[in-house]
């Protein structure tokens, strides 16, 4: 009796393999002349093999059958790609290692090979032979974007931003709005480095090339922004923070709370309170009021903060500001009320907890921590803060 599970293996893996060969077929018999026997007995050979899941035997027949004629060269590829597809990386290296050995091999389909090959060692982890083959393609071919591409995946993975710099700035005239911000991206990893290692002038250097590259880049400016604070240059923190405002308004509230206290290291509460106040208006989606009710606090008193908070929350209501409000008017109450009015609060927050602060643009990860390229679908800058839940 024939077990369900089998032949559901066979049907995704064999035949495939089999439609191949009979397309494979197909092409060898269109391609002769005419009055010439279509099918070989290697042919049915090979095609035998297959049916009897001896793959192996069949690609040496196959590898010897296209030496005869290479039009029929795209069935390989099309095998080689079902094996990649399937795991099976193996079979897929000797067909293309087969193919790039034949001395026959036409130079037109030589890039062809290399670039099949590539992948097939890019599926098996070996990024040094993958390198190697799709800088070859580079010789044959100076502008593949396909194997420039596949480079910087690699040098991505291997964190060779030097590397990647220089091939990415190559394709930077043809793909400037793609390939601006990943070269900015690269640069700021580049000053992340200095910044560990304490070389403030790398540090800057890198973080403006990548503002060149990318003047949106707001890692840059934060990049910037926390070297400034540590130069206790608060006023140039101050105007690297505020410019991301410009760059993306949705990570105000990321930074906030590091401006605000340059502002206090300045002793300028005045300004920082009309600035408040400014952002707010031009931005109130953000929520931005948590802070905004805590330089209340500090400048103005607690009643200042609990008047703001309620008509904010009047205007927009919120589980965060209804959270805030209660924890301030917790404060200087009987026992009774101050134990309400804080397991409120608790309970306000348990709601929002689970819910990640960051969540990515493009697959949908989420995160309480700001990655600048995506664990989940490895894209660059499209982890942003998660948007509030109004109610």
């Amino acid at each position: 009796m024939i077990d369900i599970s089998d032949l559901s293996g066979w049907l995704t893996v064999v035949l495939p393999l089999v439609l191949l060969a009979l397309w494979f077929g197909y092409k060898y018999k269109v391609s002769r002349p005419s009055g010439h026997p279509g099918f070989s007995a290697d042919y049915f050979k090979g095609l035998n093999y297959l049916l009897n899941d001896e793959q192996g035997k069949a690609l040496d027949i196959f590898v010897r059958l296209v030496e005869n004629n290479w039009e029929i060269v795209d069935t390989h590829f099309a095998l080689g790609r079902i094996f990649r597809k399937n795991g099976e990386i193996d079979k897929a290296i000797k067909i293309h290692q087969g193919l790039i050995a034949r001395p026959s091999l036409p130079d037109y389909y030589r890039s062809r090979v290399l670039l099949e090959l590539g992948y097939d060692y890019l599926g098996a982890g070996w990024f040094d032979r993958a390198e190697g083959l799709f800088r070859e393609v580079l010789v044959h071919e100076k502008k593949s974007l396909e194997a420039r591409h596949n480079l910087i995946l690699i040098y991505q993975q291997e964190k060779d931003w030097h590397k990647a710099i220089d091939i990415a700035t190559d394709l930077y005239n043809d793909e400037p709005q793609k390939v601006g911000p990943m070269i900015s991206q690269y640069y700021c990893e580049l000053a992340e480095l200095a910044k560990t290692k304490g070389d403030v002038a790398q540090l800057e250097h890198n973080a403006k090339q990548a503002l060149r590259f990318d003047p949106g880049s707001v890692r840059a400016s934060i990049l910037l922004a926390e070297e400034a604070v540590n130069r206790k240059a608060y006023k140039a923190a101050i105007s690297h923070y505020k410019n991301i405002e410009k760059q993306d308004a949705e990570f105000m509230p990321v930074v906030l709370s590091s401006l605000v206290d340059c502002y206090h290291q300045l002793d300028a509460s005045a300004d920082l309170l009309n600035y408040l106040d400014e952002l707010e208006s031009r931005h109130a989606n953000l929520l931005l009021m948590k802070l905004h009710a805590s330089v209340l606090d500090r400048y103005q008193g607690e009643t200042a903060s609990i008047e703001y908070l309620g008509e904010v929350l009047k205007k927009q209501p919120s589980l965060q500001i209804l959270e805030e409000l209660a924890g301030y008017k917790s404060r200087d109450r009987n026992n009774c009320e101050a134990d309400f009015l804080s397991d409120m609060g608790k309970a306000l927050h348990a709601m929002r907890k689970d819910k990640p602060v960051y969540v990515c643009q493009h697959c949908g990860f989420g995160a309480n921590t700001l990655y600048w390229q995506c664990p989940s679908c490895h894209s660059w800058a499209s982890i942003k803060p998660a948007v509030v839940t109004i109610i």
